[in-house]
């Protein structure tokens, strides 16, 4: 007789999954899980992205503007007095402080742009040397706990940003008149180092940083050849600075335009500098050490000679590496933006700035 077989006990001995079997969902899911968290991540990022360029763009635009109130200001008549009475000054200051009576012997030209880039630091200060009216106002509003300028938590990386928000918000000198606070959102200011002082932050919350004169970016190998100008690395300052102006076609005798400083476009201080054998390298950066005067101001030394330079706001993007040295650096040239490694490092290359493509800047 023939019999049934009984498919019972088997389907009982096939119920559940195999591990071979679990281990592969459990791969599916791992994978859809850090595929889901990638994407999420990135965009937050580029949420972020957008967001620092756009805070970047409005700073900027922001800056000009003063900045463009400052020459207009300076070339009218009604500040003619003040030139003077600082002109003169100026000569005193340069025999006191140097003790060099051939000073007094520097053309009134030359004077008149040492003055101007003087009243150009005032104005926007990136650190605790350059305008101690500034430092008092801002010394008033953190009150006693805490001084302006002073490195906090974080290292010091939201010094130039502090200096920045304050000139822009809340700084009235030469009959400019600032911004005010409203001008910024909550999300783009914040004190994110505790000190009571609030400074403008990228979309990682992270502050921004302010370089007046960053001649060390395009110059920044220093001091190479005793006498000579230090070599113009275009390749260092593109990282941050998009469409620099190239270099004059060969045989056009033109001179290249980051060998001209905005604010000597006759070149006179190299003249000058020429015709009194190297007296103003002493006061303009031709070495490693950047001095100033806490208490005095001046003498300050000025940027390198001779170069081309815009102010510079720059973010250090998602992974936080600037590859420069912080602003308020004067030992290691930051506050020229000074880069941390020649050629710069990878981290460098994602930070937003404000002459970068990636901020919509020129």
């Amino acid at each position: 007789m023939r019999r049934f077989t009984n498919h019972q006990s088997v389907r009982a001995a096939r119920r559940g999954f195999t591990i071979v079997e679990l281990l592969m969902v459990v791969g599916i899911l791992l994978f859809l899980i850090a595929t889901s968290a990638f994407v999420v991540r990135n965009i937050g990022n580029k949420a972020r992205e957008k967001a620092t360029m756009a805070t970047i763009v409005k700073t900027n635009s922001l800056l000009t503007q003063r900045i463009q109130a400052f020459h207009k200001t300076l070339d009218s008549s009604r500040t003619q007095k003040l030139m003077q009475s600082r002109m003169n000054g100026k000569r005193a200051q340069l025999v006191s402080t140097t003790g060099n009576k051939k000073f007094n012997a520097l053309s009134a030209p030359v004077i008149e742009i040492l003055v101007r880039k003087d009243l150009f630091r005032e104005q926007f200060p990136q650190f605790v040397g350059d305008n101690v009216q500034v430092n008092a106002a801002m010394d008033a509003l953190v009150g006693a706990a805490n001084t302006a300028g002073s490195t906090g938590t974080d290292g010091g990386a939201s010094i130039s940003s502090e200096y920045l928000y304050y000139t822009l918000t809340q700084f009235d000198a030469l009959g400019i008149s600032p911004v005010g606070e409203d001008a910024f959102t909550a999300s783009e200011v914040r004190d994110t180092d505790g000190d009571g002082l609030k400074e403008i932050v990228d979309g990682w919350g992270k502050p921004i940083r302010f370089y007046r004169w960053p001649t060390r970016l395009i110059r920044p190998y220093q001091g190479l050849v005793a006498g000579q100008p230090d070599p113009v690395l275009r390749q260092v300052a593109g990282a941050l600075f998009s469409g620099l102006p190239p270099v004059p076609s060969p045989g056009s005798n033109e001179p290249d335009p980051l060998n001209i400083d905005a604010d000597d476009p006759l070149g006179r201080l190299v003249a000058e500098n020429t015709r009194t054998n190297g007296m103003l390298n002493s006061i303009f950066n031709t070495t490693a050490t950047y001095y100033y005067d806490k208490t005095k101001l001046m003498p300050c030394e000025y940027p390198v000679m001779s170069t081309f330079s815009m102010p510079l706001i720059v973010s250090a993007g998602e992974d936080g590496i600037l590859g420069l040295y912080e602003p308020f650096n004067v030992t290691n040239n930051g506050v020229l933006a000074q880069p941390i490694s020649i050629p710069v490092g990878e981290g460098i290359y994602d930070n937003i700035t404000n002459h970068n493509q990636r901020a919509g800047g020129r």
